[in-house]
């Protein structure tokens, strides 16, 4: 795969973003990591980026976690090699939290799961835990996803749809009833629809979040992720984009408006 925009973008977001995360000045983290005031200004205005190592050191100084760090430090070193590869260890969360901090216009399509930023949290203690080794720390990392998406002003254009078979398993919790009416509240919010599409789709499994800057100044260019059982991934070229563009939308068509109880859509 060639040079990626998005992982350009990423590079100079995600800076820019822990250095607002933290107390420290840009004097301050220029003395933390051993380089100038100006060589800091370069990396947060896209003048020039740091080599992975240093980006490392940058997050770290910056209160970002090991994780955080080591996956823009694997992003510069994709681009410093000249390729983006996809990389099945290498999780792709962190462009998409700026992604849903920065851009003006997102479509998620989601069969089979209520969507992350739509979560209650006993849905994911409950459901979800069996996928992950640290369920609270998933958590409190989606709530911070959530938090920092409810912050936003102006909001960003919201269109969530979600597949009948994701509401199945709410069904006999104790939980399962405030969950539905959280997929309510949220249809009720400015710029955000929530929609219920019955039944399975063929070419459509997977779930894709479709993601576009709109006239966000902050944002990258177009993307759509998509999350399968094996792999995440992003795709970047136009013409591909414009296809799952044309779905989301042919889906969203056929979906119906969330509203009243959860008896009322599953039995």
């Amino acid at each position: 795969m060639p040079l990626s925009r998005l992982a350009n973008w990423y590079v100079l977001a995600e800076l820019n973003a822990l250095s607002e995360e933290t107390d420290l000045t840009q004097q301050q983290i220029a003395d933390e990591i051993g380089v100038s005031s100006r060589t800091i200004t370069n990396y947060l205005t896209g003048e020039t980026r740091p080599k992975a190592g240093m980006a490392a050191s940058f997050a770290k100084a910056c209160g970002g976690n090991d994780k955080r760090a080591n996956f823009l430090s694997h992003v510069i070193k994709q681009l410093d090699s000249g390729k983006i590869v996809s990389d099945l260890d290498q999780r792709n969360i962190f462009i998409i939290e700026r992604a849903e901090a920065t851009y003006g216009e997102m479509w998620e399509w989601e069969p089979w799961y209520i969507p992350g930023l739509l979560q209650d949290p006993r849905y994911h203690m409950d459901l979800l835990s069996g996928q992950t080794d640290h369920p609270m720390q998933n958590w409190q990392r989606k709530l911070r996803r959530q938090i920092t998406v409810n912050r936003r002003a102006p909001q960003p254009t919201m269109r969530f749809l979600v597949g009948s078979t994701a509401l199945k398993p709410l069904l006999g919790k104790e939980w399962g009833e405030a969950q539905f009416q959280r997929l309510v509240e949220a249809d009720q919010t400015p710029n955000c629809e929530v929609r219920i599409l019955d039944g399975l789709h063929r070419g459509v499994e997977h779930a894709f979040t479709t993601f576009h800057p709109s006239v966000h100044p902050k944002a990258g260019p177009s993307f759509v992720y998509v999350e399968a059982l094996d792999q995440s991934r992003h795709i970047e070229e136009p013409v591909k984009i414009g296809l799952y563009d044309v779905q989301i939308k042919d889906l969203w068509f056929r979906g119906d408006g969330i509203g009243g109880t959860l008896d009322d859509w599953v039995h």
